[in-house]
Order: structure tokens, then C-alpha cells, then sequence
């Protein structure tokens, strides 16, 4: 024990420490069982901190950081234990009651219910994201340096991603003496004066593929297309509209062009779901050592 308590094995403790915290140190690449190590060495340290106080009692410094290293070292362990965390998925307009838990080597664990609904407004620059949480009459702004919380869970790390799917587009038409611009929802046909214009299929990366199918090259909306749904007095028409090629595509019989000239894709957002029951107990430890 007394090996334990000298300052060459607590400060060698310590580095060890730093090391497998250090996110610029890919320990878990060299050392599968990273997190039992962690605890292993987090606790051996407490323990010489413990008997360093124990063996000089006369020494408030010694006996405040013993007992604030057993704090943040009892705080870590009930939280590994009952903490938990994961990942939350949503779109706009959608509510969720559950999220994808995950493990410390990010291996899933199924789904874990939250207790309360949380959900998506809308999506805002910068990968902030505008959330409804209960209890709140307003939405709340979650971004990259904000976390926010509820119900003992903290939410934190959003990140927007396309889902390759479009929320809308925005589609002109001209001729016949008229330039009007609608906007076109999946699901929900558009009136046009005597035309009714519906979604039927959209390609985020438009491309023609050997038999010259067309198919999307990813999920990005790099070179957006669409396949139009067009219902008039003279009868049903398909109209394939290209944002890089605006106003060439001319339909003779209605006399008229369309062009698509805008959209806006549907994003799905990511946030990280955290759940640490002792989180304050273990910043009551740092601050004691």
C-alpha cells in the first residue's frame, strides 16, 4: 500500500488517465477493453488518493482532493451503471418518445423510451435545430454549443443530414402569357390555373445509368430532378424538370414550359442523448479537487 501513496505513482496514475481520455488518443484502436481499464486506473487513483489523505490527516489539501476523487470516481461508476446514451433521430414535424441507445463502443442497443415526447419544428442554419419539449410554450434552440435538457436527460451535438427525399419543390410555369410559380409538396397535388401538378418522383443527384435509367447518384441535392404528375383539359402529361437546365422543358400540347426552380430537401436531424443520474455529484467532485 505504501507504493501505492507516492507521488511518482499517483502522478503515473494520472497520465495514464489523461491518456485514455485525451480524444486525440485512439486507445480504444490498441486497447479493446478501454473502458474497464478507465475505471481500473480511475479507481486505483482514488484509493491512493484516499490513503495519501489518511496517512498525512493534517493536510486539508490532501483530504479535500481524496475526497473529491472519490466523488467524481463513485459519480463516473453509478453513471456507467444507470446512465445511459444513444442517439435520437427526427425530421421536421416529427415526435418521438424513444432514442437508439448505444454503448460506449457505439454498438446499438435497441431503443430506449425517454418518458416524454420531444420533437422537431424545423431545422435553422448552422445545424441548429428549433425542438418542442413539454413543459415549454416555445420552441427550443438546440445548436452545436447549446445543449439543452429535459427530463433528466441532456440533448446535445446536432447534425443535419439529407434523407434523399425533397420537402418541396418550387416549379415555374410559362407561356400561354403567364410566368406563376408553385410550390409543389409530396402527397399534396398543386393547382396552376387549369393545371393540377403533383409530385411523382424525385431524384436528389439526378443521372442516367447504362440502359439510361434514371437514379440518384446520393442523397446530396447536387443535381436535383423531378417527374411531374400534370392533369389538364386536355388530358394527363408527365413532365421531367431539371434544376441545372431551367426552362427547356416545353410540353407543345399545353403550351407551356416548366422549370424547377428551387427546392427544399427533407433533412433528418441527429442529436446525442446523454442521461447521467450523478453528473452534479461529479462536478462537486472536480471543484472539491
Amino acid at each position: 500500500m505504501t507504493a501505492l501513496t507516492r507521488p511518482a505513482t499517483v502522478a503515473s496514475l494520472l497520465v495514464v488517465t489523461g491518456l485514455l481520455l485525451h480524444p486525440a488518443v485512439r486507445s480504444e484502436a490498441w486497447l479493446p477493453e478501454r473502458g474497464a481499464v478507465l475505471a481500473a486506473v480511475l479507481l486505483l487513483t482514488a484509493i491512493a488518493l484516499v490513503l495519501r489523505a489518511v496517512a498525512t490527516p493534517a493536510r486539508l489539501a490532501a483530504t479535500l482532493l481524496a475526497a473529491g476523487a472519490v466523488l467524481v470516481v463513485g459519480a463516473l461508476g453509478v453513471d456507467g451503471l444507470r446512465g445511459h446514451q444513444g442517439t435520437l433521430s427526427l425530421v421536421p414535424g416529427q415526435s418521438r418518445t424513444h432514442f437508439e441507445e448505444r454503448d460506449p463502443e457505439g454498438r446499438s442497443l435497441g431503443l430506449r423510451p425517454l418518458g416524454f415526447p420531444i420533437g422537431l419544428e424545423r431545422s435553422m442554419p448552422g445545424a441548429a435545430l428549433a425542438l418542442i419539449l413539454p413543459g415549454e410554450t416555445e420552441t427550443v434552440v438546440l445548436t452545436p454549443d447549446h445543449a439543452v435538457s429535459a427530463g433528466g436527460f441532456r440533448f446535445s451535438r446536432p447534425r443535419v443530414v439529407p434523407t434523399g427525399a425533397v420537402a418541396r419543390l418550387r416549379v415555374g410555369i410559362s407561356g400561354d402569357g403567364e410566368d406563376v410559380t408553385v410550390d409543389v409538396a409530396p402527397g399534396r397535388p398543386t393547382r396552376a390555373g387549369d393545371l393540377t401538378i403533383a409530385l411523382e418522383d424525385y431524384f436528389p443527384d439526378f443521372a442516367l445509368d447504362d440502359q439510361r435509367q434514371p437514379f440518384s447518384r446520393s442523397r446530396e441535392p447536387r443535381n436535383p430532378g423531378a417527374l411531374l404528375a400534370v392533369e389538364s383539359p386536355r388530358g394527363p402529361f408527365r413532365v421531367f424538370v431539371l434544376r441545372s437546365m431551367p426552362g427547356v422543358h416545353r410540353v407543345e400540347a399545353l403550351d407551356r414550359s416548366f422549370a424547377l426552380r428551387a427546392i427544399e430537401p427533407e433533412v433528418s436531424a441527429e442529436i446525442a442523448v446523454h442521461r447521467e443520474p450523478l453528473a452534479a455529484v461529479a462536478l462537486v467532485g472536480t471543484l472539491l479537487a
